[in-house]
């Protein structure tokens, strides 16, 4: 993709970055915390695609020097390089055993990658330190990764509704360009029309409503968490650079009776007065509203 105002270094960066060991591990990610293979209601994407896409988006924000432009592009495309196996369930248990979430363990991913990924981004010419700074929200353009919308959720929810098999959620009324193209390096110049935002959040609110009440979802999401916190204890740092399959193959390994009860539906959710009340703070915190 070649976009006005992008150089050569710009437009090439996602591609090298997708060939490095750390972006090639997202391809056994799922966009959706609870993978397809275990929950057949969700999107089919991977976070590989996802990261690639949201690193060419970045390609189309207007503004800033060349510096800069490429900081965002390499933020963008690496953005979930720091994800555990099964994304945000395993976050707790990251924080509690490793220290941070998964926008702080970028730098984990690069210490831990088995070759020397860091050098693509000294190749072009970026300090390790101020890329992570973007990532852990303590940058001038985190906000570009961390906004309402924002270049990460704008694909995110884009291709969650286009990739659940059958389509319950309908067409997007939105496209990520009409996000990525509204928004600048030059913070005070945002151009993002209120028509486009509220049609992005009408459909983060359809995405995050359909997940927090698709019951398999959720009992998934229930028992991989709970098996992670039994778990605790025989995690090592090793095992948040796993895969989806290789950690549940690990889990299923060590708690055998919790994974034939998950692999044969036997677990359910009982809609006591708790579980209500919980799925509601979880729907209040997820509205748009409540996140700007």
């Amino acid at each position: 993709m070649i976009v006005l105002g992008t150089n050569s270094s710009q437009t090439s960066l996602p591609e090298d970055l997708s060939e490095t060991s750390i972006v090639q591990r997202l391809k056994h990610i799922t966009l959706s915390a609870v993978p397809s293979w275990l929950g057949p209601n969700v999107a089919t994407a991977s976070r590989f695609q996802h990261s690639i896409a949201v690193g060419r988006l970045s390609l189309l924000v207007s503004g800033g020097n060349n510096h800069d432009r490429l900081l965002l592009t390499a933020a963008a495309t690496l953005h979930d390089a720091g994800d555990g196996p099964f994304p945000h369930i395993s976050d707790q248990t990251m924080k509690e055993i490793l220290g941070f979430t998964h926008e702080g363990a970028v730098r984990f991913a690069f210490e831990h990658s088995p070759v020397e990924d860091h050098k693509i981004l000294e190749k072009y010419g970026l300090d390790l330190d101020e890329f992570c700074a973007v990532l852990e929200g303590q940058h001038d353009l985190s906000p570009l990764l961390y906004g309402f919308p924002d270049l990460d959720n704008a694909d995110n929810i884009y291709r969650f509704m286009t990739t659940v098999p059958g389509k319950p959620l309908g067409k997007a009324s939105y496209v990520p360009s009409e996000v990525a193209s509204s928004m600048s390096l030059d913070l005070d110049s945002q151009n993002m029309p209120d028509g486009l935002k509220r049609r992005w959040a009408g459909d983060f609110e359809k995405v995050y409503s359909y997940v927090w009440n698709d019951g398999h979802n959720m009992i998934c999401w229930t028992m991989l968490g709970r098996a992670l916190r039994m778990l605790k204890e025989e995690l090592t740092p090793s095992f948040f650079r796993l895969t989806n399959r290789e950690a549940y193959n690990f889990m299923k390994l060590k708690l055998p009776r919790w994974a034939d009860g998950l692999s044969k539906g036997r677990y359910k959710i009982f809609m006591d007065k708790k579980f209500v009340e919980l799925r509601g703070d979880a729907l209040r915190l997820t509205h748009p509203s409540n996140l700007a």
